[in-house]
């Protein structure tokens, strides 16, 4: 009797499980159908055609191709310019899974990030499901596997999806430790968080704050800072020997230690009397007159511009406020401010149609445009802090989930503001900004009543 009693209360979680599992399956073979039907042109990459079938090309996806191709042509240790002045990681992804079919790597490369980014969703959505915000899990799954911009990145040449994935498994590897509590695979679950925080990293050096802090939170709370000391060092070491590696390639190809030597121009661009906080070509930049070699140069840069940030306090406080509005910024009309003109949802959104008129562009870019920018703009930042509220005065494991979101979705907006403000910067942390967003929203439809059913305490 006790039996069937256990297998009655654990149906509905099967069931729904399966739910999940089914729509992430149905999206990522709508995704692979939509790959081989993506129309294939010839791209010139170093000096050279280039075939690009069954992906769309991202922000930067003309630099990544370049990179595949000099790693293609010349080994691992390619001393092409572009492998050291952008990380590295990207392109050498591209060429692990060039090992599986060459000719078909770029749709390849689609469909492995389409599988990765169901896959997350999937699992995140599933452990959320064990919690006691369960009855939000749904909405949260609908909302991230559905949202247009972050599922079709997983079908552009980008870091993006994977990192937006990878951030999703992450978390939900958290709340399975935080649910379950058993000592032996927390560590299993903690060394698997290391590597992929340092994978992240391998593609976007900036995400390492957000790996390192988070893990850090997360070895504390279970352990504390005694006997977590050590076990945090290992995770550490973990997640910075991935992205060590690209040091070593660079030190072999060219002599320089260093991830990359982009972040000082990345910087200097969001800097000065200038500088509007988004990207510019000309007119940006702080005096600076750097010395050495391209590392070298690199970390001079980074340094005058921040010493002419506490400097210039007040310029730098106004840089902030637009650049927290580029980071946020729609999309699509007159407050869009980010590299993001190939987002993929742009191809087919409806809006793109309303603007083939004068009328349509008036309505867009006018006064009513500028109005439903700024309401989009604000209410999706007003949603994020309000789901937060939420779960963190539910205490336990839900007050340690928000924290983990949090710490991701503010680590990334403030390195944007000492960098440049870019709607693109915010894709890899989605996931967990529409997280904290569908809890607002289902609270507010609730009367502003929180949701919350018995489950697991956080010991």
């Amino acid at each position: 009797m006790a039996s069937k009693s256990k297998r009655a209360r654990l149906a509905p979680q099967r069931d729904l499980k399966k739910t999940f599992m089914y729509w992430s399956a149905i999206v990522f073979l709508l995704k692979v159908i939509i790959s081989f039907n993506i129309p294939h042109f010839n791209l010139e990459v170093n000096g050279k055609p280039f075939l690009l079938d069954g992906i769309w090309l991202g922000a930067d996806g003309e630099n990544y191709l370049k990179g595949f191709d000099a790693l293609a042509r010349d080994g691992v240790f390619s001393s092409e310019g572009i492998l050291n002045y952008w990380p590295a990681g990207y392109p050498l992804i591209i060429l692990f899974i060039a090992v599986f079919g060459k000719s078909w790597v770029l749709t390849f490369l689609a469909i492995t990030q389409s599988l990765v980014f169901s896959f997350s969703v999937y699992y995140f959505a599933a452990q959320l499901y064990r919690t006691r915000i369960k009855n939000y899990s749904y909405l949260v799954f609908l909302l991230i596997l559905l949202n247009p911009t972050l599922s079709l990145s997983s079908l552009a040449i980008g870091y993006e999806s994977f990192t937006a994935s990878g951030f999703l498994i992450a978390t939900a590897l958290i709340i399975k430790d935080l649910v379950e509590k058993n000592d032996k695979n927390f560590v299993k679950y903690l060394l698997a968080n290391s590597l992929i925080f340092g994978l992240l990293t391998f593609m976007q050096p900036r995400l390492i704050v957000s790996g390192i802090l988070t893990n850090l939170l997360w070895v504390f709370v279970r352990k504390g800072i005694k006997s977590g000391s050590l076990i945090l060092m290992v995770s550490m070491v973990i997640t910075l020997l991935v992205p060590a590696t690209l040091i070593y390639r660079n030190n072999q190809a060219v002599g320089l230690n260093s991830i990359s030597t982009n972040l000082g121009v990345t910087m200097n661009i969001g800097a000065g009397d200038n500088a509007t906080g988004g990207y510019m070509k000309e007119g940006y930049g702080v005096p600076c007159n750097p010395t050495g070699n391209a590392s070298e140069q690199d970390n001079q840069k980074v340094r005058c511009v921040i010493e002419w940030y506490l400097t210039n306090p007040s310029k730098a406080a106004k840089l902030f406020y637009n650049k927290t509005r580029y980071f946020w910024s729609p999309w699509f009309g007159p407050e869009a401010n980010g590299t993001m003109a190939r987002n993929p949802w742009l191809k087919i959104s409806p809006i793109k149609n309303i603007t083939s008129t004068q009328d349509g562009v008036n309505l867009v870019y006018g006064s009513f445009g500028k109005l439903i920018s700024w309401l989009w703009l604000v209410g999706g930042l007003v949603l994020v802090i309000y789901g937060f509220l939420i779960i963190w005065r539910m205490g336990s494991v839900e007050k340690f989930l928000a924290a983990t979101a949090m710490i991701a979705i503010s680590t990334n907006w403030l390195i944007s503001l000492i960098s440049i403000g870019d709607h693109r910067f915010r894709i890899p942390i989605m996931g967990l900004s529409l997280f904290l967003q569908a809890i607002g929203i289902k609270t507010i439809l609730r009367g502003g009543k929180p949701e919350m059913v018995d489950g697991p305490a956080l010991r």
